[in-house]
């Protein structure tokens, strides 16, 4: 997964993402989970930030499927007319759309994360500028901003041991208000830099990092949004 072009890889999850929205199918759901899952496994990302993705997105699941089993098409009249959340829940139309929804939940989060943690954030915006015709000026500034944070981090933390040693308060605003105010010269000194190294952002420029669409790239791309799409047929 770390090989595929990131372009292609955001393009064609935002598309699978947005056909499987419309899914109302459990097993295919369950299908691009399982691919998302073996994907990571494969690109051995899964760790313990999977686990801190999904515990929100468990909660999340959980009370989507709750409300749909619980206020479904013919929910309320069915609890209306037995005063059994028994017999609700083993209503097969209530249950097949609660759990579509909450799979669908945990679709998402795996297709962000298939993306998130298999792509170079720095690759990502090479090829944005090789691929998606990015303006220059912008990709260079989110590479110089994304650079920035820990700095950013790190002033964060001094300025808050150095209130903490004077005896003052730390959960004032004032640590991040002094941070952000160091970062803002940072980046006035990157712009600087950038303007005395020469830059232009309408000249033709060379990339030392070239990235390419290969043939593996289509191939993945025509397998996911297949795959998304494959409800639709069985």
């Amino acid at each position: 997964m770390k090989q595929i072009n990131p372009s292609v890889k955001v393009i064609t999850i935002l598309v699978s993402a947005l056909i499987i929205s419309f899914s109302p199918s459990v097993l295919w759901n369950a299908i691009i989970i399982a691919i998302c899952f073996v994907s990571l496994l494969a690109s051995r990302c899964l760790s313990r930030k999977v686990l801190n993705v999904l515990l929100p997105a468990t909660l999340a699941a959980l009370s989507i499927f709750m409300a749909m089993l619980l206020h479904g098409s013919n929910s309320e009249e069915v609890f209306e007319s037995s005063g059994n959340f028994l017999v609700v829940s083993s209503s097969a139309s209530n249950m097949n759309d609660a759990m579509a929804v909450a799979l669908r939940i945990y679709a998402y989060v795996f297709l962000g994360m298939l993306f998130s943690f298999t792509t170079n954030p720095q690759a990502f915006v090479y090829s944005l500028m090789q691929q998606g015709h990015l303006d220059a000026k912008f990709a260079y500034g989110v590479l110089a901003a994304w650079n920035l944070l820990p700095m950013i981090k790190r002033e964060y933390g001094q300025i808050k041991l150095a209130l903490e040693i004077r005896g003052l308060k730390t959960w004032s605003t004032k640590p991040l208000f002094t941070a952000l105010v160091n970062a803002m010269h940072w980046a006035e000194n990157v712009a600087m830099a950038m303007e005395s190294k020469g830059f232009d952002e309408n000249a033709d420029r060379t990339y030392y990092i070239k990235l390419s669409v290969r043939y593996y790239d289509f191939i993945w791309a025509i397998f996911m949004i297949a795959v998304s799409m494959a409800w639709i047929w069985f």
